[in-house]
């Protein structure tokens, strides 16, 4: 195998699929990338066995074709380090590939390609067909609310539901929910309901782009997996198994005691307040007025703050403690200028809810 290409499409694909790799894995393969030529492309694969990750891209007809797996980190590294200029690649017999670039050289030791585990063929069946700026927009709707215990694995991910009225993608670690939809290009042929790893779940964000004129293929696998397809990217997952609840049920009810607030004079207050949180010492406390919202926190150990900001509220004087980490987070990903918050109690669900977005936030107990 030999090929020659320019430095900086090399180091983009090999930052692509190096999130796949494993360094901690017992079989060394798994720390390694497979380069294969495949007629006038270049083919890179990286896996952990939970996650797969192939780019293929056209280059120049390769002057030699075959394969070789190459250390991923240490590769990446090598030509991040190198010039802009051309690249070149050439695996030899024995596994050991040498990099060539301007006056640098390098000689990488390598593994048998054909030791490298093979990501599963694609399914014949039609998959879900989302825009890729519709899917992206999803998950950052929802995955700052997946759960990071690992006691709880069912809700270590999030839940994509895929019907014939769109995609929905759910999110919770238990103490809020998170709930987005979008209407789809396809629907397939069968809808799926799977929980997709964390893990897997942040990968998307980062590969996925807003402008991207590419739409995204959600293919169910065989052996309880998922295929992701979009531009130049196949990424396969393993699944959770188990049960995902039923989030329905804890979505209540319209509150006609809603309060309309300026999205960046609250995110703005509840961000000051949390700089009196502690680790032990997390809510800050909304008390609601007519018309008026004062964001609070005191903490004996640290101090307190008080803010106060102009809302659009007539409903009955009210007291909440949040996190506020479980609101700085949602507000982040919010466009609208203004945000409303349906508010039923002091121990009742806050809710923000919109005609595509669901979001629940349980109140904390004031000590």
């Amino acid at each position: 195998m030999k090929i020659t290409l320019p430095q900086a499409q090399l180091l983009k694909h090999l930052q692509m699929v190096e999130h796949a790799v494993n360094d901690r894995s017992t079989l060394p393969i798994l720390s390694n990338v497979l380069m294969q030529t495949e007629g006038d492309d270049l083919v890179l694969t990286a896996t952990d066995l939970d996650v797969g990750i192939q780019c293929r891209f056209p280059i120049t007809s390769p002057a030699a074709a075959g394969s070789v797996a190459l250390p991923a980190r240490r590769l990446t590294t090598i030509i991040r380090e190198l010039p802009d200029d051309t690249v070149t690649l050439e695996a030899k017999k024995n596994h050991t590939a040498i990099v060539n670039c301007g006056s640098s050289s390098f000689r990488i030791p390598g593994l048998p390609p054909e030791d490298f585990p093979m990501l599963p063929p694609l399914d014949a069946e039609q998959g879900v067909v989302i825009p890729q700026g519709k899917f992206k927009r999803l998950i950052e709707r929802t995955l700052y609310a997946m759960s990071l215990e690992e006691s709880r694995f069912i809700l270590n991910g999030a839940y994509l539901i895929a019907d014939g009225s769109g995609l929905t993608v759910v999110a919770t670690d238990g103490r809020r929910l998170a709930v987005a939809k979008s209407p789809v290009t396809t629907a397939g042929k069968a809808g799926f309901q799977v929980v997709v790893p964390a893990k897997t779940i942040r990968e998307l964000s980062r590969l996925l782009h807003d402008g991207a004129p590419d739409d995204v293929t959600l293919t169910p696998l065989k052996d309880n997996q998922l295929m992701f397809r979009f531009g130049p990217i196949r990424m396969m997952t393993r699944l959770i198994e188990g049960q995902f609840p039923q989030y329905e049920k804890v979505i209540p009810p319209p509150s006609k005691q809603i309060f309309a607030a300026n999205r960046l004079l609250l995110t703005q207050a509840i961000r000051r307040a949390s700089l009196m949180t502690t680790a032990t010492s997390q809510a800050v406390v909304f008390e609601l007025g007519e018309n008026k919202l004062v964001v609070s926190k005191e903490s004996q150990d640290v101090g307190s703050a008080r803010e106060e900001i102009s809302v659009n509220y007539n409903g009955e004087p009210m007291t909440i403690a949040f996190n506020p980490e479980f609101w700085l987070e949602v507000f982040k990903t919010m466009d609208d200028d203004d945000v409303r918050v349906e508010v039923s109690g002091a121990d009742k669900p806050a809710v923000i809810r919109e005609p595509d977005f669901v979001y629940i936030v349980l109140p904390m107990r004031i000590s």
